[in-house]
C-alpha cells in the first residue's frame, strides 16, 4: 500500500516557493492520486493532477481552472521563457518524456522563437518510469520532487506572489530592480529552487552534507551562491540557475565573499583542498600558489 501524508507534500511546497498550496488526495481505481495547486478561491489559476499507476509510473497533467483564461494567456505573454525551459530540460535530463502543447498544438520548449505569441489554451503532461532506477520508490519524496519541477516549470511563466511580499512583484529576472524606499534586488525563489534539484544540497566546495549532521533539522537546507553577483549584473539579466548558480555551506559562501569581486567556487575550493591536504592533481600546489597570488583579500571582518 502506498502511504503519502499530503500536509507533508503541501508544508514541503510552500517551504520551496513560498506561495500557500492546497494538496488533495485522491483515490482512482485504488490507486493514489493528488491535486495540487496554489490557493486559489477565485479558480483563476491551476492545478497538477499526479497519479502514481501499478506503483512504477509518475504521471503529471496540467489542469486550467475554470476561470484561468487571463492567466494562460499571460503565461504567453511572459518576455522570459528561461527558467522555464531549464526546468523542462531538466526533468528530460532525469529520463522524464515531457509533451507541451499551446493551443492544441505540440511546442518545441526549445526553440522559444517558434511559440506561439498568443496563448489560449495551456497544455503539459510529464511522465517518469520508472519512477527510480533501483528498488522500490519512497512514493512522498517522488510526489514533492515531481510535483515541485512540474510546478516550478508552471510558475516560472506566471505573476503569482510570493507570501509576504509586495503585490508588484512581477517577472523572474534574477536582481529585478523594485521600487520601495530604496532600489533593493529582488532574487527569485524558482531559481534556487532549480539549482537544488539540478545539484543537490550539499556544499558544492567542501561537501557538507546538513542532513547527515543534523539529521531532519538540517533537511534541504542550504545557501545559494551567485557565481556572478547581483549587484554586478544589474537587474533584468536572465540567469541559467543550473550554470550560474551553486549551493554552499555559509561557511563556504562567506569565504566567498572575503574578497572583491568574489573568489570563483573553483578557486576556494582549491584553496581548501590545499589547506587539508587533498589533491586533485599531481600540479595542484602550483596552480594553488598562482590562484592565490592572484586574490586580494578582505581582513575586514565585519563585512
Amino acid at each position: 500500500m502506498i502511504m503519502i501524508d499530503k500536509d507533508t507534500v503541501r508544508k514541503k511546497l510552500e517551504e520551496m516557493f513560498d506561495i500557500p498550496f492546497s494538496v488533495q488526495m485522491l483515490n482512482e481505481n485504488n490507486e493514489p492520486a493528488f491535486v495540487i495547486g496554489p490557493e486559489d478561491p477565485g479558480k483563476e489559476f491551476f492545478t497538477v493532477r499526479i497519479y502514481i499507476r501499478n506503483q512504477i509510473r509518475l504521471m503529471m497533467d496540467f489542469i486550467p481552472q475554470k476561470y484561468s483564461v487571463n492567466f494562460i494567456h499571460s503565461m504567453g505573454e511572459q518576455a522570459e521563457k528561461g527558467t522555464f525551459v531549464s526546468y523542462w530540460k531538466l526533468m528530460k535530463m532525469r529520463g522524464a518524456k515531457v509533451t507541451i502543447k499551446v493551443n492544441r498544438k505540440e511546442i518545441d520548449p526549445a526553440d522559444v522563437d517558434s511559440w506561439p505569441k498568443d496563448w489560449s489554451v495551456f497544455e503539459a503532461r510529464i511522465t517518469k518510469m520508472p519512477i527510480v532506477e533501483d528498488g522500490l520508490p519512497d512514493y512522498e519524496s517522488a510526489v514533492i520532487e515531481w510535483g515541485s519541477l512540474m510546478m516550478g516549470m508552471v510558475l516560472a511563466l506566471a505573476d503569482i506572489v510570493p507570501i509576504e511580499t509586495e503585490p508588484t512583484l512581477k517577472g523572474y529576472s534574477e536582481g529585478e530592480i523594485k521600487r520601495t524606499e530604496v532600489n533593493r534586488y529582488e532574487r527569485n525563489p524558482l531559481n534556487r529552487k532549480l539549482c537544488v534539484a539540478a545539484n543537490g544540497y550539499d556544499c558544492s566546495i567542501c561537501g557538507f552534507d546538513f542532513q547527515k549532521v543534523y539529521g531532519e533539522l538540517g533537511n534541504q537546507f542550504i545557501h545559494i551562491h551567485h557565481i556572478t553577483p547581483v549587484s554586478k549584473i544589474g537587474p533584468g539579466y536572465m540567469i541559467d540557475p543550473i550554470k550560474d548558480l551553486t549551493p554552499v555551506c555559509p561557511n563556504c559562501h562567506a569565504m566567498l565573499h572575503r574578497t572583491d569581486p568574489p573568489l570563483q567556487p573553483e578557486q576556494l575550493k582549491m584553496i581548501l583542498m590545499a589547506r587539508t591536504g587533498k589533491m586533485l592533481f599531481s600540479d595542484f600546489t602550483q596552480q594553488y600558489k598562482v590562484a592565490e597570488e592572484n586574490i586580494k583579500y578582505d581582513i575586514d571582518t565585519d563585512k
